[in-house]
């Protein structure tokens, strides 16, 4: 399709595929800002597009998961730098979190800072279900060892 027919197609589609992502739980802004993301990807595709509405919608609830996830995990994690200085303990338990491997420090952080469920961490970070539960029986396992009292 040439840019005409992208203009059309915007035209068209546009109100039809935002109405779709708003019903399907999307907000106004977010539902606008993944369906601005699915045209700009389907200008940039050099493949015919059969279905420009069905593809568009697909995409832009993709984009809008995607950022929802997102949210859910980084937007937690922006309080943690408005908070007041930790106390020692705080302080300890995030050292020790930096020690453990990276997929277990992912999985704590998902399942304990942000309160994702296992099924919520798995999808989050595209992993396995059952992958989440051993990761996080060994972190903390290794977490109570370097941090009981000695």
């Amino acid at each position: 399709m040439d840019r005409s027919e992208w203009q059309r197609v915007y035209e068209d589609c546009f109100p039809r595929v935002f109405r779709a992502l708003v019903a399907t739980g999307a907000r106004p802004d977010e539902a606008e800002d993944a369906l601005h993301d699915a045209f700009e990807l389907a200008l940039g595709r050099h493949g015919e597009i059969v279905r420009p509405e069905g593809w568009l919608f697909v995409v832009a609830s993709r984009r809008w998961r995607r950022h929802r996830i997102r949210m859910a995990i980084f937007h937690p994690l922006s309080r943690l730098t408005q908070a007041p200085e930790p106390d020692w303990a705080r302080s300890e338990l995030l050292t020790e979190m930096r020690r453990l491997p990276l997929r277990q420090r992912q999985v704590l952080a998902a399942r304990y800072l942000i309160g994702l469920s296992q099924e919520e961490t798995a999808a989050a970070m595209g992993i396995a279900r059952g992958t989440v539960g051993p990761h996080t029986t060994q972190g903390l396992a290794r977490l109570r060892k370097r941090l009981e009292p000695r």
